[in-house]
């Protein structure tokens, strides 16, 4: 269990620094009397994490009979690899939107001055499906996944606590508004603003590091 830990929650941490999903829910507490509908937008980032992994765990598990399966393989590891070394480029190459004005834009494509609760829960799914960066690391989890054989149980553990890490920019910042007020709300709104600037390049370094290691262990097999 503890080798299959240290395969996962690394690259987990990863998951959740994207910032796409933490701008979705400070747009969403800095409109006045806005609770619910964060507690609504937050579960639909959970609900959504919850899908992709859950999906994605029972490919793993299905495939994992064939002697490993095709996910355990060392051309599916260093495919692994070059996927996140693509994306360490991507991350530093300079963009004409920022992760804030991407959440901006679905924020006002999807939700209305009279939005429901249900709206909000839509808008972090959405949120989560648009997160590419994160579905590519939790990619690389799962493979991993395959590749340590461990017994479905662990695995299950395993992926619930990357789910619970992955979904955190979205429950962290309620939790601490709903506990520290509005001078809370405006320290997490001021590290959202720097996570938006410099995450990308703590990104790129983290995709950079997993990526060559990925490519570095495939061509050892």
């Amino acid at each position: 269990m503890g080798d299959l830990l240290a395969q996962t929650v690394p690259l987990s941490f990863a998951a959740a620094i994207s910032p796409l999903v933490l701008m979705g829910i400070l747009a969403i507490l800095a409109k006045p009397h806005s609770r619910v509908h964060a507690v609504a937008y937050t579960l639909g980032v959970v609900a959504m994490t919850i899908v992709l992994i859950g999906v994605g765990l029972l490919i793993v598990e299905t495939q994992k009979g064939d002697t490993g399966g095709p996910l355990s393989s060392p051309w599916a590891q260093g495919a692994a690899g070059v996927l996140l070394i693509a994306f360490a480029v991507q991350m530093v190459r300079p963009k004409h939107r920022t992760d804030e004005d991407t959440a901006a834009h679905h924020h006002r494509r999807l939700i209305g001055p009279d939005s429901s609760s249900l709206v909000y829960l839509a808008f972090g799914v959405v949120m989560m499906v648009v997160n590419v960066s994160t579905i590519v690391v939790l990619i690389a989890i799962l493979r991993n996944v395959a590749q340590a054989g461990a017994p479905i149980a662990d695995d299950v553990v395993a992926m619930a606590i990357v789910a619970v890490i992955t979904s955190s920019p979205a429950w962290a910042p309620l939790l601490l508004v709903l506990a520290g007020g509005q001078a809370m709300a405006d320290r997490v709104a001021r590290v959202g603003r720097w996570t938006n600037r410099n995450a990308k390049y703590l990104l790129g370094a983290l995709f950079l590091v997993f990526g060559v290691q990925d490519l570095l262990k495939a061509l050892g097999h």
